[in-house]
């Protein structure tokens, strides 16, 4: 529910920012949002910290539908956090970073367990267990609960969602949990089916005639599916705003009353907030979305997720405020030669990353901006040379169309046939890496092209919800 929540705000934001008449309506409408007292960073020049909870709560549970799909407040104990989030808001360098459910850490007062443990003391806990744990100033607070979110859903008439295979997830609801589930292809997922859809950490694919769960990771898998969903949500928000620019008040009437937030929180944190977001109008969306890298593990005789120090240092510190990457970088050609090839997707490309940039932690970083992307990931290590001034994709001559496609993620990288390459492509990070981001396509003599190549066949999920 981390980056759930960001798709309530930004879709209140972004159509309440472009229709003029509404700001005295969202005044009002901020102002009743109700509020949570709590001690929290003063606000800093180098960007300012969002903590967004999405609450499992079920105290709004008042019929049997709900019932049977969400169960009771008496069935599942007190409001526990289901997945957080991290938004750096500072402008187009905005960045959110999601911390899973299952992330090991010391809550203060209590020890170690899992980190959504701590909200069962109370938002306060969280702030302080980032805090301690992360180093990371917290400014703001919002909270979003399940109701909201599917009240959100309907009131853009539905998200489209594709299913590759029948569907289903006998413990959220999610298809029909007794027969064939949803049937294959584009389907526009109403806000129950959306939140089944989004809780989703056991789905099952209906595949030569047995239903197969198709979910490895369990909570990493659903908050990627997460992520996509919230991209898809937000340009379904602004279209229908677009269309109907009177819809501004119900998308308020969704959201924001059921919204908590800290004391603090005033219009002008929200317009910031609302500045951060403006990337999810379209498709190529340029808020960056990551998650913390974490190792599996075992501890207190339960599986959980444990930090990988070195991958998360590059992430830790641009929440911080401390490491300023420039979104334009990306703008410049590669020296790779050829464009990515159509038809070929991310989700065919598995990439290992080798660290050659002289940054600790860039390499895990960089394969985690890659698996958002859709790639498939692979392994992290040092590169055995040590620092190098250009990053290379390194592959195996029968591999050059998946090669071509990851250098059009990578600026500044150098194609390099490899045969010793294990795995399908190896990035190897240079000192003039900066980013995982579409980059422009050179021409054949080596300058950047002054027209866009043509663009690479759309696949059927890609069709579905309107991505590029």
């Amino acid at each position: 529910m981390g980056r759930i929540g960001i798709a309530l705000v930004v879709c209140i934001a972004l159509v309440a920012g472009g229709v003029v008449w509404a700001n005295d309506f969202i005044d009002q409408k901020v102002d009743s949002i109700p509020r949570i007292q709590l001690v929290t960073a003063t606000s800093s020049t180098n960007g300012t910290n969002y903590l967004i909870i999405g609450s499992d709560s079920r105290a709004f549970v008042d019929n049997p539908i709900d019932q049977a799909a969400l169960g009771t407040a008496s069935d599942n104990g007190p409001p526990r956090s289901d997945t957080m989030m991290v938004l750096h808001a500072d402008g187009p360098r905005s960045f959110a970073v999601s911390f899973p459910r299952d992330t090991w850490v010391t809550i203060p007062g209590r020890g170690e367990m899992k980190i959504n443990a701590a909200f069962n003391d109370g938002p306060q806990k969280v702030v302080d267990t980032l805090q301690q744990n992360f180093n990371i100033p917290i400014n703001h607070y919002l909270e979003v609960n399940f109701v909201t979110f599917a009240g959100l859903v309907d009131a853009v008439g539905g998200v489209p969602v594709y299913f590759g295979a029948p569907t289903r997830d006998t413990y959220t609801g999610l298809g029909d949990p007794y027969f064939m589930g949803f049937v294959v292809g584009c389907q526009v997922l109403d806000g129950g089916q959306a939140l089944a859809y989004v809780r989703s950490r056991h789905p099952e694919e209906y595949v030569d005639g047995k239903w197969k769960d198709v979910s490895g990771l369990a909570d990493l898998d659903r908050i990627q599916r997460q992520q996509e969903f919230v991209r898809t949500l937000g340009r379904v928000a602004m279209n229908a705003a677009i269309d109907d620019p009177t819809i501004a008040p119900d998308l308020a009437d969704a959201v924001l009353p059921n919204l908590k937030a800290d004391t603090g929180f005033d219009r002008a944190a929200f317009n910031e907030l609302a500045r951060a977001l403006l990337g999810l109008r379209t498709s190529d969306a340029g808020l960056e979305f990551a998650t913390l890298p974490t190792d599996q593990g075992r501890r207190a005789s339960q599986d959980v997720l444990l930090v990988n120090e070195a991958a998360a240092a590059p992430m830790l510190e641009r929440l911080r405020g401390n490491l300023v990457v420039d979104p334009t970088t990306t703008t410049a050609a590669p020296a790779a030669t050829g464009s990515a090839p159509a038809g070929l997707t991310p989700s065919a490309v598995r990439v290992s990353v080798r660290n050659a940039s002289g940054v600790t932690g860039a390499a895990g970083s960089a394969l985690n901006a890659l698996s958002n992307q859709g790639f498939v990931s692979g392994t992290v290590a040092n590169d055995a040379r040590g620092a190098v001034d250009r990053s290379e994709v390194r592959y195996r001559s029968a591999d050059a169309a998946k090669a071509q496609l990851v250098a059009s993620y990578v600026a500044g990288a150098d194609l390099v046939v490899d045969e010793s390459v294990g795995t399908d492509v190896v990035l190897v990070i240079g000192k003039n890496f900066t980013k995982i981001g579409k980059v422009a396509v050179p021409a054949g003599d080596g300058t950047t092209a002054t027209t866009a190549p043509p663009a690479p066949a759309l696949t059927p999920a890609q069709a579905c919800t309107g991505q590029q």
